[in-house]
């Protein structure tokens, strides 16, 4: 009971003791160095090793923090480091409160947004907050830390200066309230940071060596080799790629003259004296086949001999008969497929039927036409 009537006590009082201190704040001006961020070192009992008078925010409240007593060694402290130390215009300005406590207490902190925000020197609270500390980290001696890390971007050179904000703090059956340090530096402009600097002397010429140049040089060299081979080998590969004029195949050859060669070659060739008829009437009847396709459009080797014949029959050949043609077939089969074993002088006489329906299919090249493609002859 007799704490509680003490708060009410101290917040009764503090309205007037915040316009007493904004009064006599108005002429003080703010101290900084401008170069790193004052660090303050609180605990619960209230003293500080920075500033620890109310400070005045950016909108003109003045903002007190008051802790309540604990005794010294359960008293938690909090140190404030800022990152960079030197911020300046548009750098993404870290603040780092870091708590050290007692092991089984617990601190609670959550930082003020209104604090960070100050439209007056144009500081914003970052977009991209660092990630928050979960845990606790052990100091010395059963006490452990935790960080709570804040980020602000400042767009205008000015003094910066961040109140002290409240903490809280579980000590057991106990609830209890702490204050951080207040917050103050010095944002750098980007350009120059002296009001009137003073030139500076002109430095003597340095000495330049022969071999100084050497490395620059060697390397131009090797940077216009590389530029050469890639040109190479791009020029090589759009070569290879270059659309070409197609050749056009050679016009086919004229049925007469395939099957003429063949047969030929069967005159002059030993299948018979080495005892191979079946080979020797396999070949001709290939070779009459490939003929009549040829003559006539149609692929002769993979029908039977009766898909041939009506082929024939369909478009006659100039001079042949169909009795000849369907007799020729007859006999390459007969020997092919049943066996029969022909004399030399009926294996002869196949040959030149099959020369004789050949040649009645001789081309007629007209005078004058040279190597024009030929007409047959003439039944």
């Amino acid at each position: 009971m007799k704490r509680r009537t003490l708060v009410a006590l101290a917040l009764c009082a503090m309205p007037g003791l915040a316009r007493a201190q904004s009064d006599a704040a108005v002429d003080a001006p703010a101290v900084s160095d401008g170069s790193v961020s004052d660090v303050f070192v609180s605990d619960a009992s209230g003293d500080a090793s920075g500033d620890a008078a109310p400070v005045t925010t950016a909108a003109g409240e003045l903002t007190v923090c008051a802790p309540d007593p604990l005794p010294a060694d359960r008293a938690p402290t909090v140190q404030v480091t800022i990152g960079p130390e030197q911020p300046r215009v548009g750098d993404r300005v870290v603040i780092t409160y870091r708590f050290r406590y007692r092991a089984q207490d617990r601190v609670e902190f959550e930082p003020d947004v209104v604090a960070f925000q100050q439209p007056a020197i144009e500081m914003d609270y970052a977009r991209e907050q660092p990630e928050r500390e979960r845990g606790s980290r052990p100091a010395d001696s059963g006490w452990v830390t935790t960080d709570v890390s804040v980020a602000v971007q400042p767009f205008k050179v000015a003094d910066v200066s961040i109140v002290s904000l409240p903490a809280r703090v579980t000590t057991g059956d106990e609830i209890a309230r702490i204050c951080t340090p207040p917050v103050r530096f010095r944002v750098r402009s980007v350009f120059g940071n002296v009001s009137h600097p003073a030139p500076r002397d002109v430095s003597p010429p340095a000495e330049v060596r022969f071999g100084a140049t050497t490395l620059r040089t060697a390397a131009l060299a090797l940077d216009g080799v590389f530029a050469v081979a890639l040109t190479t080998l791009l020029a090589a590969g759009w070569w290879k790629r270059r659309p070409r004029a197609v050749v056009p195949p050679p016009p086919p050859r004229h049925p007469y003259l395939v099957a003429r060669e063949a047969l030929d070659a069967l005159a002059h060739g030993d299948l018979l004296t080495r005892g191979h008829t079946k080979d020797y009437y396999d070949a001709i009847s290939d070779v009459m086949r490939r003929y009549f396709g040829g003559m006539r459009g149609f692929d002769a080797i993979e029908m039977t001999s009766g898909e041939v014949l009506a082929q024939i029959r369909k478009s006659p050949l100039p001079g042949v008969t169909f009795v000849e043609v369907e007799r020729l077939l007859a006999e390459c089969d007969l020997v092919k497929f049943a066996g029969y074993v022909p004399s030399h002088e009926e294996a002869d006489e196949i040959l030149r039927a099959a020369a004789s329906i050949v040649e009645r299919g001789r081309p007629v090249v007209q005078p004058g036409q040279g190597t024009s493609p030929p007409t047959e002859a003439a039944s």
